[in-house]
């Protein structure tokens, strides 16, 4: 590995998570280990974990935690997957409807090795949630399952209110950071999703960018318009913040400032709701972004 990856920037004073330990982190924390659940909080070793859990708010992580993409910026283990858990389902919903949770966030690592890459049981996760706890809001954020138009017509009908997929970074960083991946298939899963509205599916489609990995503010720029094109709906954009020396380095601290106009950018494309900060993680108060598209939604509608 280049020696680069040794290198790690000072962080300046605005990146700092919110540590709350106790009450309802224990509480989440137990619950997670006693149904036998993962989360992407603690998978992904987000920061925003103290914060998130104080307010009941878990991102779930299904069918495992081994991911069969290499991506160099992510903390997720990599390897030889295991099989499916069938029962997931169900003890999911069953932890939402425990815990409250008026707006779940559902995802996975990426499962190449399945047929459908996973969409049945995103689809099927969701529907145990709603038969459970009907008056909750669900979000999947899925892998890009391929592009597959079958695959994802099973996400885009399963009672979900928004479906996610993080397009991540720019295009021209895909091949040293990404090299699993592709850009225009993302894409193409995201204009996929989008097109499923026109069928009938009451969804909204959301994605976000990570920055900080050596791109340069263009390529955001041109990466946000991909997404509006693509019919994305809500966007997510936060710094990065390598996990490890062994992992991809941060390339540059982006400020408050310049976050904030990403956000004015995104409103003047048309987003129907942007969430851009330091500490933004992508389902970082998803529930605040849904309530406010559907909100500009309808006023654009009336």
């Amino acid at each position: 590995m280049s020696p680069e990856y040794n290198f790690i920037m000072i962080r300046p004073d605005w990146i700092r998570g919110k540590v709350a330990w106790g009450g309802n982190f224990n509480e989440v924390k137990e619950l997670l280990r006693d149904f036998g659940l993962h989360s992407v909080c603690v998978e992904a070793s987000c920061p925003n974990r103290g914060e998130c859990w104080q307010e009941r708010h878990v991102t779930f992580l299904i069918m495992g935690d081994i991911c069969t993409r290499g991506c160099l910026f992510c903390d997720v283990k990599k390897g030889e997957p295991r099989g499916i858990d069938f029962r997931e389902p169900g003890r999911i919903a069953r932890a939402v409807g425990k815990l409250g949770i008026r707006y779940v966030v559902v995802t996975s690592v990426t499962r190449d090795d399945l047929y459908d890459k996973g969409a049945g049981h995103f689809a099927g996760t969701a529907r145990e949630i709603k038969a459970y706890a009907p008056e909750a809001t669900v979000e999947l954020l899925v892998s890009d399952l391929g592009a597959k138009k079958e695959f994802l017509e099973k996400v885009a009908f399963s009672g979900a209110e928004v479906i996610g997929h993080n397009i991540e970074m720019p295009e021209n960083l895909y091949g040293a950071v990404r090299p699993d991946s592709d850009y225009r298939t993302s894409l193409d899963t995201l204009k996929g999703l989008s097109g499923f509205k026109k069928k009938g599916a009451r969804i909204l489609v959301k994605s976000a960018i990570i920055a900080g990995l050596g791109e340069e503010k263009g390529d955001i720029f041109r990466t946000m318009r991909d997404l509006r094109s693509a019919g994305v709906d809500i966007v997510y954009i936060g710094q990065y913040l390598g996990p490890s020396g062994k992992h991809w380095p941060v390339k540059k601290y982006y400020s408050p400032d310049e976050f904030a106009y990403f956000e004015e950018k995104a409103r003047e494309m048309g987003f129907g709701a942007c969430l851009a900060g330091p500490m933004v993680r992508s389902s970082y108060r998803a529930y605040e972004s849904f309530l406010a598209c559907v909100k500009r939604e309808q006023v654009l509608t009336r």
